[in-house]
């Protein structure tokens, strides 16, 4: 009975632990917050921003471009995919905008859980620029779309050949195919009134406030201050989802402000210096893209996605590192890199992650496959390794050769018999090939285990006994 009730105990406790250790795990998923979505509406306005900041008028809201921007975020998501549809002139253009004329357009697109500054900043290259700074384009559609947990962003920016901006005027009521809306802005209208900011002068202090005017947005003064939204919340604590007012004083962070970084200028890339073994790690600002790294560093594109493990249509985060050259990474002429590490006090094999190094890199290095490093340390495509973080690596380095020298062969020299007479006593020597004799006790282990079995066993029985009674 004692056995049943020890053995129930058992269960009930392992049963409880599991109860009670599951809403603790959702409880702490649930506390992290969602990053805030960034709707069509968003999307046009920055890009209207951009536009008016390079002198050109702002894009008009199309029904017909929006519902064709909606649709293609939509498939994308569905499809999971990391590339362009393709022929964007021609799925507006059959959808019914340009009214049978020559259609000319453009696409962007993000995909990721983005702020507004980083989709801005992943389409600062010229090709994604078009819709900004070509004057000929006249209306603009965005749409955003979600699944598996990702969303997509997708921007469009058409006209139509050989007609002035505004001529043709698209129907409300048309949409493309799968769409169910004609517009994606919902009740908040893009306005086509997007004033240009006089930027202010210091004060007495040194100090900048902008005195915010109708029209003006937080894309537009962190535009023509050269800095980031974020920047203005912070130095002003307020939310983009609140909105500006005019007459509204904001300060304007400068390089003589203290806790303040300058960013670098739009345009402008800072070249890094070399660390101590050569490598050369760069860190992505606001407005920066490949094309413009690439150039300032005079490394080509291919090159930069090879030493860090990325695509070409992956859109670049502010803050990520990027690895430009690896530095004097020479191996040893003896020893490989597996044949150089120590293993742990554990026993294992760690490899400790230095600046701008991959996940690709650094399976390169040890010639093992990408995706075992990921399954030894459990990451997936979406980790993000730290500096100084451990790694593990299953790998054995190989045996290497140790020269050991053979004993020194004996030539036996014969040697005349001596027969030695004993002197008193009766001494008999022991045989050369005689066994020397055991020690006593050297087998007490045994007999203490076959002491424990037999008393573990003599107690089993008289409970056993004692119970019957």
């Amino acid at each position: 009975m004692r056995l049943k009730n020890l053995i129930t105990w058992f269960v009930v406790m392992a049963i409880g632990s599991g109860l009670f250790s599951a809403p603790r795990n959702v409880q702490a998923s649930q506390s992290q917050p969602a990053p805030a979505a960034v709707s069509a509406y968003e999307l046009i306005l920055a890009m209207n921003t951009l536009r008016v900041a390079y002198g050109n008028p702002a894009l008009i809201e199309d029904p017909i471009v929006n519902a064709v921007a909606q649709y293609t975020a939509q498939v994308m998501a569905d499809n999971q995919m990391s590339w362009h549809i393709g022929d964007v002139r021609g799925r507006i253009a059959a959808a019914g905008y340009g009214s049978g004329g020559t259609v000319w357009a453009t696409e962007n697109f993000a995909v990721g859980n983005m702020a507004i500054d980083q989709i801005m900043a992943a389409w600062a290259d010229p090709d994604h620029m078009r819709p900004a700074v070509t004057a000929a384009y006249c209306h603009i559609g965005a749409g955003v779309a979600t699944a598996n947990g990702k969303t997509y962003y997708v921007l469009q920016a058409a006209y139509v050949g050989g007609q002035a901006c505004g001529s043709v005027s698209s129907s409300g009521g048309a949409s493309s195919p799968g769409s169910t809306s004609g517009s994606t802005s919902g009740s908040l209208p893009v306005s086509q009134l997007i004033i240009p900011v006089k930027i202010a002068t210091p004060d007495a202090d040194g100090k900048i406030y902008h005195v915010v005017q109708a029209g003006q947005s937080f894309w537009s003064i962190a535009i023509s201050y050269q800095l980031t939204i974020a920047d203005l919340e912070t130095w002003n604590n307020l939310k983009r989802e609140t909105p500006l007012k005019t007459g509204q004083r904001l300060f304007i962070p400068g390089k003589d402000t203290q806790g303040y970084a300058t960013p670098t200028p739009e345009g402008m890339i800072l070249r890094s210096t070399p660390d101590a073994d050569g490598r050369i790690t760069h860190e992505v600002q606001a407005y920066q893209a490949l094309f413009s790294i690439s150039d300032a560093y005079t490394v080509s594109v291919d090159r930069i996605l090879a030493l860090n493990g990325l695509q070409a249509d992956w859109p670049l985060q502010i803050g990520q590192k990027l690895l430009i050259d690896p530095g004097d990474v020479t191996p040893s002429p003896t020893l490989s890199a597996i044949e150089q590490l120590t293993p742990a006090s554990d026993g294992n094999y760690y490899h400790t992650v230095k600046s701008g190094e991959t996940l690709s890199w650094i399976a390169g290095l040890y010639d093992v496959p990408l995706q075992s490093l990921m399954n030894w340390n459990g990451l997936s495509d979406a980790s993000i390794i730290g500096v100084d973080q451990k790694l593990l690596l299953m790998v054995t380095p190989p045996v290497t050769a140790t020269f050991t020298p053979l004993p020194p062969t004996i030539t036996p020299t014969l040697q005349p018999t001596l027969t030695a007479t004993p002197i008193g006593g009766d001494a008999t020597p022991l045989a050369a090939d005689a066994p020397e004799p055991a020690l006593p006790g050297s087998n007490w282990w045994l007999a203490l285990l076959i002491f424990i079995i037999v008393v573990g066993l003599g107690w089993v029985v008289w409970i056993l006994l004692s119970r019957k009674q």
